[in-house]
């Protein structure tokens, strides 16, 4: 009994002390949700992400529009991210600020975005976005 109460914990030591996830790097992700509803400017970006400890930071290349965006309020916590980035260029509608949550799995990444301000869709509208992490740390 003693020594599967041993294992039991050193398992559970394990897991509550794994290593945080290396988000730092170029990650290029996809529109992966509905193709009738995928974004006309928005097929695809490129995140330049630099994480340490639980901040994160970098740019991200939103699709055509809205373009390059510095990340703002960016956090990891275990496999998950979270940061906000506003975007440069303006329209009709003004310069919109996007909300990203998404998860890392080794250079994997599944994210979606939710625009928050100024929105260029339907207030509150979410899209699914997946890529790969194309290099290591920035």
């Amino acid at each position: 009994m003693k020594n599967v109460v041993s294992v039991a914990f050193l398992w559970i030591a394990t897991v509550m002390t794994a290593a945080p996830i290396d988000a730092s790097g170029r990650w290029k992700l996809v529109y992966a949700g509905p193709k009738e509803e995928e974004l006309k400017t928005i097929g695809s970006m490129v995140l330049d992400i630099t994480a340490v400890k639980d901040d994160l930071t970098g740019t991200a290349r939103i699709g055509s529009w809205p373009g390059e965006a510095p990340i703002s309020d960016g956090k990891v916590d275990g496999d998950r991210i979270t940061f906000t980035a506003t975007g440069h260029l303006s329209s009709t509608t003004g310069i919109p600020t996007c909300q990203f949550v998404g998860t890392v799995e080794g250079d994997e990444m599944v994210l979606t975005m939710t625009v928050i301000r100024n929105s260029f869709t339907k207030p509150g509208a979410a899209y699914l976005f997946k890529g790969k992490k194309q290099s290591g740390r920035r």
